[in-house]
């Protein structure tokens, strides 16, 4: 299957099964700087090193070498190949980061501090792109079709929320089943000592098993709540038996969204952190 080199000037007629790798026009991409161990984690932070809209890019990182990038690609890349032609959409960084120096039609591609960039002026004792594509292995097929999200904590949020949900799915049947021993050794304390239906000690009983189970009832609908938060990035998420306290890791202000169910107590930004009452 052929590879081309699409850059902003293409102008070929494509009528045959094709590998794009685009040219560093239609991505940005920066270094990460800060000290990182794993992909996890620089896929992570990707989105945070650019000024982009979340809504109009996906953000993803990629370990070449040594080094991890981050990339920000337009979700609606407009390019000028009949779709059932696209075979695979690469990345010039990735795909070409072993040279230095290639010369295209009417550009040079150079890499500079590790970052390929286009010029618009050919270099003496550059590759030549015809000849750099035939050889070309290809390494990393993007998607412009995904969402950039971090796939391990929606899962995890998934996994907590249908765990919270058996866990307490589990308690009301024993908070149903402990009730009704009550109320029938109620009725057999009533029989055997002959006491009087409105026993104070027994009813007390009862009404605290009651409250309690309309307590955690409260807590489930809070959890199902704070687990449909617009931005899913927990840090943290803590209950003193009165009070949540949460940490989102996120420059949005969330107050809007949390004011529908609670009471903000006080907040900060960058992150965001807040403490929500229902008092």
């Amino acid at each position: 299957m052929k590879t081309i080199l699409y850059t902003k000037d293409f102008d070929e007629q494509i009528n045959e099964d094709v590998n794009i790798i685009l040219s560093p026009h239609f991505y940005w991409v920066k270094k990460i700087e800060i000290p990182i161990k794993s992909i996890y984690t620089a896929k992570k932070i990707a989105k945070n090193l650019f000024d982009l809209d979340e809504k109009e890019y996906i953000f993803d990182a990629y370990k070449i070498n040594k080094n991890y990038f981050a990339f920000a690609i337009k979700k609606n890349l407009e390019i000028q190949i009949p779709k059932k032609y696209i075979k695979g959409i690469y990345l010039a960084q990735i795909e070409l980061f072993d040279f230095d120096c290639i010369n295209t039609k009417k550009y040079s591609i150079q890499k500079v501090d590790g970052i390929l960039f286009c010029f618009p002026k050919k270099e003496q004792n550059c590759n030549n792109i015809d000849d750099v594509i035939k050889n070309v292995k290809l390494k990393k097929r993007i998607s412009l079709n995904s969402l950039s999200f971090d796939k391990t904590v929606l899962i995890t949020l998934l996994l907590l929320f249908f765990s919270i949900n058996i866990f307490y799915l589990i308690e009301n049947i024993q908070l149903k089943k402990s009730i009704k021993n009550l109320e029938k050794q109620k009725e057999n304390l009533i029989k055997t000592y002959n006491l009087p239906p409105t026993t104070f000690q027994l009813d007390s009983i009862y009404n605290e098993l009651i409250d309690k189970y309309a307590k955690q009832k409260t807590i489930k609908k809070d959890l199902e709540f704070i687990s449909n938060t617009p931005v899913k990035k927990f840090k943290k998420l803590l209950f003193d038996g009165k009070n949540y306290l949460i940490l989102v890791e996120t420059n949005k202000n969330l107050n809007n969204y949390f004011s529908k169910r609670f009471k903000i107590l006080n907040y900060s930004l960058n992150p965001y952190k807040a403490k929500l009452t229902h008092e």
